[in-house]
This record gives structure tokens, sequence and C-alpha cells, in this order.
């Protein structure tokens, strides 16, 4: 049995022509994209980085973060706490 995804077609469906109307055709959808995506993580995975390289994603990573927390109210915060 099919199972529906696309609940409501009607005003949203000229915006949604990448959303298929059952699971199985969705997933066929993603094929392509799901194969790229995996070449990239291999190769991502297969490189090698540099011990600056590593420090300078780890400051980028923080710096991320506190930027995100910044926007968020105290009760709220994602990636630290006050």
């Amino acid at each position: 049995m099919k199972q529906s995804i696309n609940q409501q077609t009607g005003t949203f469906a000229p915006y949604m022509k990448n959303y298929a109307q059952t699971t199985e055709e969705q997933l066929e959808k993603n094929k392509p994209l799901m194969k790229r995506l995996k070449k990239w993580m291999e190769k991502k995975q297969a490189e090698e980085i540099t011990e600056e390289e590593a420090k300078q994603r780890k400051q980028q990573w923080e710096d991320f973060q506190e930027t995100i927390d910044s926007f968020r109210p105290t009760v709220h915060k994602l990636y630290t706490e006050e």
C-alpha cells in the first residue's frame, strides 16, 4: 500500500515541484541528491586537515554558537548555559 505524504494539494502545489505524492516517489526523487551527498561525505572523510585548520574550524564553530545564542532568550540558549 502506498502511503500518501501530500495530504493537501491546493494553494501550495505549484510551489512544491519537488514534493512527491507518495513516500516511494519522494525516495526516488531524493536518490540523485543522496548519491551526491554520499560522495561529498566520503571525500570529506578522506581529506586530512592540518592542526592549524582544525583550530580555525573549532574557533569558527564556537563563534557560530555564540552568535546563535546571542539572538535567543536566556532561558532558550542552544549551546551555552547561563
